[in-house]
């Protein structure tokens, strides 16, 4: 079971996913509030995750592409470093106060 929290400071959406990602709605719920309110910067921290599929992966690779055709930018924040290697093209950051340097 998968658990969302959302926080949005500062001009960026934190999303934090916790457990096991057991379908990909959550990705279809931040592009929506993405879309309406016209955010950004989002960062999708995956610290507390207990497990993700490759096909979990493809699908955030996917949103990522839809994201850079907005000129909008998607980080994975792992403070773990546990699934870093999983998402060798995309910019990863350790910490989420990490994300604040990429808004200016």
């Amino acid at each position: 079971m998968l658990r969302v929290r959302t926080e949005y400071r500062k001009g960026v959406l934190f999303v934090r996913l916790v457990g096991r990602i057991d379908n990909e709605g959550y990705l279809e719920n931040v592009n929506k509030l993405v879309n309406e309110v016209g955010i950004r910067f989002i960062v999708l921290n995956i610290s507390k995750l207990n497990d993700i599929s490759l096909e979990s992966i493809h699908h955030i690779i996917k949103y990522i592409k839809v994201l850079k055709k907005k000129k909008r930018l998607l980080l994975i924040c792992d403070e773990s470093g546990l699934w870093s290697p999983l998402f060798k093209t995309i910019v990863k950051i350790t910490s989420e106060i990490d994300a604040f340097s990429f808004c200016q």
